[in-house]
Parts: C-alpha cells; structure tokens; sequence
C-alpha cells in the first residue's frame, strides 16, 4: 500500500447531547453555550494570555444528526528553516512540555514566508507527528478569523482540557473544555476574527492533563475529530468511521476494511493506519502506512465501498505490523478548510 509520492501524518458513534452552561468570568468558564428558545445561541468565552473574553456569536452545541520513528511526519526538515513541525512525542509528561514550548516558539519566532507555509498546508493538508499522544498533540493547519471550529472529544477523568490556537504576532488562545464535565462532546463554536483577516498557518493543540499542576496528561481521554472552516462543521463532516475486522491474521491473507462519511466536498484525502498502545499516561499513537485518495471525496459519499479501500496489515518497508491499530482520516480543501478523524474501532494484527 505503499505510495511513493505519499506524505504520511504531516497528515463514530453518534452523540446527542446538548451542553448548556452560562458564562461567567467568575466560574472562569472557557465556552460557554445558553440556551434559547429551540435553538441555542452562545457566547466564545476564551483567553488570550492571561485574560479571558467573552464575546457574542451565532454559534452552537453540535449534536450530530442521522445523516447517512522519532521523527516528525511531513516535512523536509533540510529545506525546513521554518520549523513548521509539530513535535512528535508519546511520553505523556514529556508531551505537555514539547507542545507548550511549540506554541509559544510559534508565537514568538519567525517562520519566513507566511505565504509558502499556508500553500504548503493547501497541498499537503494539516499536518501531525508520526507519532504522538492523544492526551497531548499538536496539528498544524489554517485557520481564518470568524470561522468555525468543531472538535470531537471523551473525557472519562477529571482534569483540565485545553484548545489552545497559537499563530505568529499574538497571544495563545486557550479554551477551556473541561467545564462541560465528563463524557463525549462535540462542540462548534467560532473562532475570533483578532487571529487573522484571511489565510493563516496556526498550531491548533489538544491537552488533557491534571488539574493540580499540569505536569501529567489524562489516560481516558480521546479525540476522535477536529475541525477547522466551514465545510468543516455541522458536527464533524467526517464520520461514521469504521475499520474491521478486529482481528486480522496475516499469515491467512486476512485484509483490514476502512470506511467513512463525508458531510462536505473536500477537495484531497488522506488514510493513515496507526499503531496504538494504551499506556497510564494515555493512547501512544504511531504511524505505520497511509496513502491519498484520489480525487478528494464528496458530500453524501461513503468511503470504503470498493474493493481498494483495505490494508493489508504491513507498514512501509511491507513488515508486518503487529499490534492494535487505528484509522486515521485527514480530508481538506483548496479553500483552507481541514478535518482529522480518528476511528473508534481498532484492528489487531496477528
């Protein structure tokens, strides 16, 4: 399944919930969502800095509907003077180190060329680590002022959840998630228009750690989809994702199935199969081989119904890859807008 011309990583059950909290800088709550009539409007409560901000927005709680190596992956690093990776860690407590000090490296340091950074995120896709934490990971993708975010997360621990958006010239922009208690959410709100009047390559991160002292991430937490612009939202517009059987014997020719939804018209695809550990300091997540679809995918389209759309259970270099496996799907679009899915189900390979 190998493709030569592939740049790996550098590229769901339905949940029916409403989270209606009020916001109030006393309760230092991070977004907020109150309800109104049979709709709900909703205040983006965030910090930037040390100060938190609320400001008035059409946005709302999603709830989705019954619509059918140590490396860093994906770039150059010799043609890379702008350090555009995301650090790739699995130590939990190491992670939250490698991510705070990327997003404020990102603030505070020169990238060069703005413009070459956000072609390079439209052909390429967000970026991710070959390998990561799910307590504790970075993606790099664009992002626009005013414009919609979804992310798709459980938290089965308490602890402190954090967003947190980082873009050269100004402050990290944290929400808070934790607020909305335990469980699976998905949340959509919009992001403040202050972070960019058109295109912009940005450090989008996802943390989960104690809430005494920050220094230990959350096993029971997991991240199952994150979204970015508007053919991004309304909840995640890729889901449904399936990958089966959940054991595959390789010895007996057995092949691996993926499948997913589309909601939007994405104009490039991408599948990664990554190899996962559950560890104290949460999921450890390794990527082992993925390929591009081609042509993109479109809205109303599943994913998985041809017969090319499997894996054979080997990585790059065709090893076997023994283990607990995960789908990993990254579709985006000529226009900025991106999604990252994960797959609830997992595939051992024997």
């Amino acid at each position: 399944m190998s493709d030569a011309s592939y740049k790996p990583g550098s590229g769901c059950r339905a949940v029916h919930r409403y989270l209606y909290q009020v916001c109030a800088a006393a309760t230092a709550i991070a977004l907020c969502v109150i309800p109104f009539a049979s709709t709900s409007a909703a205040q983006n409560c965030y910090y930037v800095g040390n100060t938190m901000q609320c400001v008035d927005s059409g946005s709302t709680d999603v709830s989705t509907t019954a619509d059918p190596p140590q490396d860093s992956g994906g770039h150059d690093s010799g043609k890379n003077d702008r350090n555009w990776m995301i650090p790739g860690v699995i130590l939990g407590a190491a992670a939250l180190i490698a991510i705070g000090q990327h997003l404020t490296k990102e603030r505070t340091e020169d990238r060069g060329d703005e413009a070459e950074g956000v072609q390079e995120l439209l052909r390429e896709g967000p970026q991710l680590p070959k390998q990561f934490n799910t307590s504790a990971f970075g993606i790099r993708g664009l992002i626009k002022g005013g414009w919609p975010i979804v992310v798709d997360y459980e938290q089965l621990v308490p602890g402190r959840v954090q967003l947190r958006i980082a873009v050269p010239g100004s402050e990290i922009l944290t929400y808070r998630l934790d607020q909305f208690g335990l469980g699976r959410h998905v949340l959509r709100f919009e992001l403040p228009g202050f972070l960019s009047d058109g295109l912009k390559p940005a450090v989008v991160a996802m943390t989960a750690a104690d809430d005494q002292l920050q220094i230990e991430t959350l096993e029971g937490f997991r991240v199952y989809g994150i979204g970015i612009g508007p053919r991004a939202v309304g909840s995640v517009a890729v889901d449904q994702l399936e990958f089966s059987p959940g054991t595959l014997l390789v010895e007996q020719g057995d092949t691996a199935g993926y499948a997913f939804n589309s909601r939007s018209d994405f104009d490039n695809a991408a599948v990664e199969f990554m190899r996962v550990s559950q560890s104290p300091d949460g999921i450890r997540t390794r990527y082992v081989n993925g390929k591009r679809i081609d042509g993109g995918v479109h809205r109303g389209r599943w994913i998985g119904s041809e017969a090319a759309y499997r894996w054979n259970g080997q990585d790059e270099q065709e090893r076997v890859s023994r283990g607990r496996h995960q789908l990993q799907v990254r579709v985006w679009d000529d226009g900025g807008d991106w999604v990252g899915a994960w797959s609830d189900s997992l595939v051992t390979v024997r």
